[in-house]
C-alpha cells in the first residue's frame, strides 16, 4: 500500500522558503511511511505465537513473584544472609568500624 501525500500543492503565499521546507518535510515523511509499509509486511505474529509469548511472560512473572515471596519470608524470619550482611556492614560503616 503506497501513500501519496500532497507534498507540493501548497500555496506560494506561505513564502518560498517556508513552502519549500514543508514540501521537503512532506516528501521525507511520505518516503518513510512507504518504507515502513514495506518493512512491516512480514512482521505479523499469529495468535498462537502471541499466546505462547504471553504464557512464557506469565510463567516468568509467577517464578519471579515466588522467588520474591521466599526472600521476603527469609527477611522477616531474620535468616536472609544477604540482607543481614548488608545491615551489619551498614551499621559497621556508620560506627566507623569497617572502612
Amino acid at each position: 500500500m503506497s501513500i501519496k501525500l500532497k507534498t507540493d500543492n501548497l500555496s506560494p503565499g506561505l513564502g518560498n522558503d517556508f513552502r519549500n521546507d514543508l514540501v521537503d518535510n512532506f516528501s521525507e515523511i511520505e518516503k518513510e511511511i512507504n518504507n515502513l509499509d514495506s518493512i512491516n509486511s512480514g512482521d505479523q505474529v499469529t495468535k498462537k505465537e502471541l499466546d505462547e509469548k504471553l504464557d512464557k511472560l506469565k510463567n516468568d512473572f509467577i517464578q519471579d513473584n515466588e522467588a520474591l515471596k521466599e526472600r521476603i519470608n527469609r527477611i522477616l524470619l531474620g535468616v536472609d544472609v544477604e540482607s543481614i550482611e548488608l545491615v551489619v556492614n551498614r551499621i559497621l560503616n556508620e560506627k566507623g568500624v569497617n572502612n
